[in-house]
């Protein structure tokens, strides 16, 4: 096989107990033409020292010691000093199979897809999982629109798509994208812009990827303020759609929307963690959205109706009344 540079990049921060299986897993990849990229985002354990001593050991390891700024601005950091023609996103609690990069990057060098996901194994603890040898991947191409919708909505692979960390990317898809800065679930911002600059998707239907899903992460934690932003990638995605005329993706990111729109009413409520302006806000952005793009739903008149009651009337749907 063609060893072409692949640049994988790793965000780091406060993870150290975890820090080196991570790496470890990174190192013992079968394809071996890597840029291991660090990027210690300021973290204030041992993160930062654990990543110099690897890159001792290993030349193909580069630092960068920056000041905390997040996911989407550590990752951002690799982007820009990355110098390969592939690049792979690994977070720093996660590990990966020995053959990933290898498999990743196979359909991709053979012409038959310019981008290419794996399917991802969720973990409780930090550990690599499934290290046997995979002699005939699973395989599937993804081409048309009908292929998109097929696989990017499914429910069960939902996720698979959605994530950063369990794809390689050809680097120049990023030129004049980035990942959003002060904002969580910068994937929803981010990852169908670049899945959508492929011709065709390679998806391997192997768990690749060890994610650790850990009580205190993002995925786990209760509403607050900055959960909000998935509204706000959710709209511009829905917009992004409407653009396009791909009505059917705009139906289904609207649909995510207005379920992520009753879980904060319901945390409102029940669990008094956010404050009732910011319901009043995403009530209101609601309307407009509905009134935007009710009409060309593909969708039977009883659900657009149910949208619009929604928008009108969002008391009915959580059984019980706001004082707003």
């Amino acid at each position: 096989m063609e060893q072409v540079l692949v640049s994988v990049i790793v965000p780091i921060y406060k993870v150290e107990g975890c820090l080196k299986i991570c790496i470890e897993s990174i190192l013992n990849q079968t394809y071996s033409n890597l840029e291991i990229i660090l990027v210690d985002d300021g973290s204030p354990d041992n993160c930062g020292q654990i990543c110099d001593e690897y890159a001792i050991k290993d030349f193909r390891i580069q630092v960068i010691h920056k000041e905390n700024g997040g996911l989407s601005d550590a990752r951002n950091a690799g982007i820009e000093v990355a110098t390969g023609e592939y690049l792979v996103f690994i977070d720093s609690d996660d590990s990966i199979h020995p053959q990933m990069i290898e498999l990743l990057i196979k359909p991709i060098l053979a012409g038959k897809a310019q981008l290419s996901v794996c399917d991802f194994n969720p973990i409780t603890e930090p550990e690599v999982t499934n290290t046997s040898f995979i002699n005939n991947e699973k395989c599937v191409y993804i081409h048309s629109l009908a292929d998109r919708h097929k696989y990017y909505f499914e429910e069960e692979k939902i996720v698979t798509f959605v994530v950063a960390w369990n794809k390689m990317y050809p680097a120049y898809f990023f030129k004049n994208i980035r990942y959003p800065k002060g904002k969580i679930h910068e994937d929803e911002f981010t990852t169908y812009k670049l899945l959508d600059r492929a011709d065709t998707i390679c998806y391997i239907e192997h768990p690749l990827y060890n994610y650790l899903s850990r009580q205190n992460s993002i995925m786990k934690e209760s509403f607050s303020e900055k959960n909000l932003s998935k509204f706000d990638a959710y709209e511009e995605r829905m917009d992004y759609y409407y653009q396009r005329n791909d009505y059917y993706s705009l139906e289904k990111i609207l649909n995510l929307y207005r379920l992520y729109f009753r879980n904060l009413a319901r945390h409102t409520i029940f669990q008094n963690d956010l404050s009732v302006e910011y319901f009043k806000k995403y009530s209101s952005h609601y309307k407009k959205i509905i009134k935007k793009y009710v009409i060309v739903l593909p969708v039977p008149l009883k659900k657009k109706l149910g949208y619009m009651a929604f928008a009108i009337c969002p008391k009915l749907y959580i059984k019980r009344k706001l004082n707003f």
